[in-house]
């Protein structure tokens, strides 16, 4: 495959999977709801995007995914708590646009660079995969829920680790963890095959 096909397929793959994000923040369709949680499934296609095609462009999914989030905050807010993600509601627009943004592309950087860790330590696909989502997962949460806590103490250092040990949370890394591997493996293995 000649280096412009594979850019183009890559920026065909990016494309595809921000409309995706996009279809999953405005719609029903990026929460799954277990009452009495709702778990958001927002963060896989960054971090699918980001394993398959590597940190560059996962920090390009995780700023669209943070835009995004900015948006749905400021127009579609559904607690108050959303409110803190826009910039043009919370009171304190660059901490929001940090809040928003920067986790998000780090999330993309992070879960490429946990799968190259992996890969390297495991040797095999599908142990390295599971193991970035999970822990991919874990740090986005982390970053969201510790901006929170700095920028605007919207919750004790205490309930911010609390929420990250809550049912909510566990069932997203877990379904980060099932979903990712069982998409990207087949992905990769096509994507080879094409190379």
């Amino acid at each position: 495959m000649s280096r412009t096909t594979g850019k183009t397929r890559k920026l065909v793959q990016l494309s595809l999977l921000i409309a995706l994000e996009a279809a999953m923040a405005f719609t029903p369709l990026g929460f799954i709801m277990i009452p009495p949680i709702s778990i958001t499934i927002l963060h896989i296609p960054v971090i699918i995007g980001a394993i398959l095609m590597g940190p560059t462009y996962g920090g390009i999914l995780g700023g669209a995914f943070g835009v995004l989030a900015m948006i749905k905050a400021t127009f579609f807010a559904a607690s108050p708590a959303d409110l803190l993600f826009s910039p043009f509601l919370s009171g304190a627009p660059v901490q929001s646009l940090v809040m928003c943004i920067v986790p998000r592309i780090l999330l993309g950087v992070f879960a490429a660079l946990l799968y190259r860790l992996f890969k390297g330590l495991f040797g095999k696909d599908v142990p390295a995969l599971a193991v970035s989502c999970i822990l991919a997962t874990l740090l986005h949460s982390l970053m969201v829920l510790g901006s929170m806590w700095l920028f605007f103490n919207a919750m004790p250092l205490r309930d911010v680790f609390i929420t990250i040990a809550s049912l909510n949370c566990i069932v997203e890394m877990l379904a980060a963890g099932v979903v990712g591997t069982a998409v990207c493996k087949p992905l990769m293995a096509y994507l080879r095959r094409g190379a």
